[in-house]
């Protein structure tokens, strides 16, 4: 028989009483803390990614999502597509090309309960996922421009408007 390699007495012993119940409707902000290419029933690949609440009440707590990346219904590929997209446009990576640019990177989601069914539990589904506005383009105002960059800085014409055609 094999030896463990470490003293079980170092660990909580508290029977695996961890809370897997499904997180109330609401928004979240998570990020992923595990991704693995899976193989599908049906012969096709996922993104198999568990997620960790990051802020708020449930910090710690996990959620648990596929991505359908290659499936031979066209329907269920495109939707886990758009669901990447939507995840990594929300991480602030619209750009990404490996899910390992998404690890760690925290963003919002907003999570509904999901009814089990063939005897499993209900569980928590990721229904959106919310754009941050501190990653989104911010326009500039002339407020902004004050440094000596023509490029950047606004022309003397649009600046020495005349208020009234007769000033």
């Amino acid at each position: 028989m094999s030896k463990f390699g470490f003293d079980l007495n170092e660990y909580n012993s508290d029977g695996g009483s961890k809370d897997y119940s499904p997180l109330p409707k609401g928004e979240y902000t998570i990020k992923c803390v595990e991704a693995d290419l899976k193989e599908t029933k049906s012969g096709g690949q996922m993104i198999a990614a568990k997620f960790e609440v990051v802020k708020g009440d449930y910090v710690g707590r996990f959620i648990w999502s596929n991505y359908n990346i290659h499936n031979n219904s066209e329907k269920a590929q495109q939707i886990g597509r758009e669901q990447l997209s939507a995840w990594a446009k929300a991480s602030g990576k619209p750009n990404a090309s490996s899910v390992d640019e998404l690890l760690e990177k925290p963003f919002k989601c907003s999570l509904d309960i999901e009814a089990g069914t063939n005897g499993y539990a209900d569980k928590n589904r990721i229904v959106g996922y919310v754009m941050s506005e501190a990653k989104a383009p911010q326009k500039s105002s002339l407020a902004d421009m004050k440094n000596d960059d023509p490029d950047s800085a606004p022309s003397k014409a649009k600046t020495d408007k005349k208020k009234n055609p007769w000033d």
